[in-house]
């Protein structure tokens, strides 16, 4: 799967391009993070110290990339809470995290999610989870708790 590109880089290589009108870089800038899906897990240590971690970042499809990022902050939510954390988005240790078996036969792969997708045969909330749990790397046996 090609690398993702945040919409800092897009934006920086758009303007690189001679594109330096100031209404010309409003509109890039606008366009190129308005398709980013971005977010961070907020906690409290049991010390009460307030912090933020596991930031994650989409940004290829929309419809699908909010339910990716869900996918990691709840991941690391459940981690944190294991860890003695509270964790202030509570909605996030509410999420199902289980991922649709593959088809028989085959490991889940970013393309075969893709074609998947494609298909019809899995939803915008499942191909974003699987997307997720890829990057992750939860599909390889030795894949071990991630710290908030």
């Amino acid at each position: 799967m090609a690398p993702k590109r945040s919409g800092f880089h897009l934006c920086h290589a758009f303007l690189s391009q001679g594109y330096r009108s100031q209404i010309g870089a409003v509109v890039a800038v606008t366009i190129l993070l308005s398709g980013c899906t971005r977010g961070h897990l907020a906690y409290v240590t049991p010390q009460g110290e307030h912090k933020t971690g596991c930031a994650t970042e989409y940004s290829w499809a929309p419809a699908v990339d909010k339910h990716a990022v869900d996918y990691v902050l709840a991941y690391c939510a459940k981690g944190a809470v294991a860890q003695g954390h509270q964790i202030q988005d509570q909605r996030l240790l509410q999420l199902d995290l289980t991922i649709p078996p593959a088809p028989p036969g085959q490991r889940w792969s970013h393309q075969l999610a893709a074609a998947q997708h494609k298909a019809g045969k899995i939803t915008d909330q499942q191909y974003g989870y699987i997307v997720a749990y890829l990057d992750l790397g939860l599909d390889k046996p030795q894949a071990k708790s991630q710290e908030p």
